[in-house]
This record gives structure tokens, sequence and C-alpha cells, in this order.
């Protein structure tokens, strides 16, 4: 069996080693990182790259501009970008660079480690979907203006 390596970086101490013992739980060799240079020399460093759950702020980034480095370096990988931010223009811009799953802090946690360990594996249904607190749901792409003549 081949090992799954995910990376959960968030710079709170408390965050990062409950989705690590939950990501373990889902069956992950996981690295917790507390930076963005931290979370990208990591996935440098390992062949294949199951899953990583990055914080929106970052010490040293922002997730939006750690998940393409990402995207780059492991295009199969399933992207998280973590935040407690549940704003519009934040969620349209976190999946136009290639996030697949927005998570909004603490209440996608759970939602998250079941939907992993329910997938095995294949998450192609995981991918654009927001997990908050009204539960998981599809990312039905950017908000549109309507204008009125």
């Amino acid at each position: 069996m081949t090992v799954k390596y995910a990376i959960v970086a968030d710079d709170e101490l408390a965050n990062r080693e409950f989705m690590v013992r939950l990501m373990q739980m889902a069956g992950f060799e996981v690295y917790g990182a507390e930076t963005g240079a931290q979370a990208l020399a990591f996935a440098q460093s390992v062949e294949r790259l199951a899953l990583a759950l990055i914080d929106h702020q970052l010490p040293d980034a922002r997730g939006v501009q750690i998940i393409p480095k990402l995207r780059a370096l492991h295009p199969e990988a399933l992207l998280v970008m973590a935040t407690m931010h549940d704003h519009r223009e934040l969620i349209d811009e976190a999946f136009s660079i290639g996030t697949d799953i927005y998570l909004v802090k603490p209440h996608g946690f759970m939602e998250l480690f079941r939907r992993v360990q329910e997938a095995e594996g294949d998450y192609d249904s995981l991918r654009r979907m927001i997990m908050d607190q009204y539960g998981p749901r599809p990312y039905r792409g950017a908000a549109t203006k309507r204008v009125v003549s």
C-alpha cells in the first residue's frame, strides 16, 4: 500500500495539532507546518502529495499564494484552504487559483475528516466544495453581477 502524504499548515498550534490528528486517523502520513515555506518544502520533498490543508493567513504568506504552488507541484492533490473568513470574494478567489475545498474554521474540520474517510482515496467528489457552518455544498462559481438597464 502506498503512503498517503498530507500537509496541515496552520500557525495556530491547537488547529494544526487537531487537524494533524484527524488526518492521521484518516490514514495519512501528516506533516504539520507553521508557515507556507515549511509546507512548500515538505511538498517538494515527497513524490506524491494526497492532501494539503493550508490556512489562509500564515505568518509568511496567504493561502491564495501557496495553493497555486502546491497545484503546480502536485496536480492531483486535494487542496483545502482553511480560514475563518466567509467572504464571497475570498471564496471566488480561492477557487479561481486551484483550491478544491474552501473550509471555514472551525466548522469544516470534522466534515472534512468524515468526507476524506468516506472517499477512500477517490477525492473527485470532494472537489469544488465549500464546508462551513451550513454544512458541505458545491461551489457554483463566481457570483455574477446583474446589470439593470
